[in-house]
This record gives C-alpha cells, structure tokens and sequence, in this order.
C-alpha cells in the first residue's frame, strides 16, 4: 500500500456540500478517508507530547501529563478496537508491554525523538531522520506491521472561555523511513476540561477509519 498525501489531505477537509448539509440541519454524509488502513497491519504509536496553548487554565486542572497521555492512548486503543481493529492492528498499550518484554531490543515508545513530526506538515512526502527512523524500525520488528499511526502531539487550544483539543497525527512507512501523511484533527469544543475530551478525540480519530462494530 502506498498512500497519496494529495488525496487523503483533501479528503479531510469538509467539501461545500458536507458544509451545507450540515447548515441545513441534514446530517452530513459519514466519510472515513482513512479506511484503507484497516486493511493493513498497523503500529498505533503512544502520543508523545501534551501541550496547553490557551488562555483558560486547563494546564492546572490536567493530571500530569504522561498519566494524562496513557490515558489518551487507552482511549484511543479502546475506539479502535470497537472499530474491530484490534486483530490487525498492535495497539500502543500492547506496544509499551511487549517492549518491557524485550528490554534492550527497542526503544521506549513513549520517549521517542519525535520532534521532526511534532508540527510538521508539508507538502509532500519526506524522509525520516534519525535517530527517529531507527528507532521505529526496531518497533515494528516487534509486530507484523510495516505502517504506523503515529498520534505524535495532544495539544488545547483556546479563547474566549471556550477550547478544545488538536490532535497531530502522522502516517508513516516505517519500513521506508518515509512519512505519508500528517495533519491535525480537531475535538470537541468545551468550557472546562474533563475526561471525555480524551474520548471525544480518540473517538474521531477511529472515525476516520472505521464504523463501530456493532
């Protein structure tokens, strides 16, 4: 599987038509631009780093922020797997406990050197550098998976009394050391922080993907 940057990008962008429906009171049309990698073996990475650009005081009232990423990552391990993912795909809490079982082998994915992707978003494909790309590489040897779903940064933003989350999320060909895709992914807007804003975004993200499975 090669996947078009092009094509994906403009995919997530609401089209004029889904935009008037939506005004009209009429619900959009469900469209999920990344489900051809459901059918791929998959490494959902843990999300690397939170950050709090907003001017509403969410940072004072978060748990610390790994405790507040592995929540994230259960979230979002636990909206793919009602998509019926789980059977192809290795989810990032399943990836923290088979490197813990092989100590040595691979790096922490919780601590990975991931600041070329934090907030890249280009144009076109582009390589990874290391010692990233190595570092991937050695993850994905653990699993069957050649592609990753990288949820790199959890990051609120805010004015006004209201904020809400972005999600940065790169797709990558680990094997090829190449990036196919970034590109953020907006949560619900909200006056107070909560838990559900972690389900909210993780919830999205596996709508992209995939129906629930009932």
């Amino acid at each position: 599987m090669k996947l078009a940057l092009t094509t994906i990008a403009a995919m997530l962008c609401a089209s004029p038509l889904i935009a008037q429906a939506t005004r009209d009171g009429t619900p959009p049309p469900q469209q999920r631009p990344l489900e051809r990698l459901a059918a791929e073996q998959m490494l959902v990475l843990p999300v690397q780093y939170l950050t709090f650009a907003d001017s509403l005081g969410w940072s004072q009232q978060a748990p610390p922020s790994r405790t507040y990423l592995n929540t994230v990552d259960d979230e979002i391990a636990f909206a793919l797997t009602q998509r019926g993912l789980k059977r192809h795909w290795t989810m990032a809490p399943d990836l923290i406990k088979s490197v813990a079982r092989n100590q040595g082998y691979a790096p922490d994915p919780r601590s990975l050197a991931a600041e070329e992707v934090r907030k890249a978003q280009k144009s076109s494909e582009w390589q990874l550098r290391e010692p990233l790309a190595s570092e991937l590489r050695s993850l994905i040897a653990l699993t069957d998976a050649r592609y990753v779903l990288f949820p790199v940064e959890m990051r609120f933003v805010g004015s006004k009394g209201v904020g809400h989350a972005m999600l940065h999320l790169v797709i990558i060909d680990a094997r090829r050391s190449q990036v196919q895709w970034s590109g953020d992914l907006a949560g619900m807007e909200a006056t107070k922080f909560s838990p559900a804003i972690a389900a909210d975004i993780a919830s999205r993200l596996a709508d992209l993907i995939a129906s629930p499975v009932n």
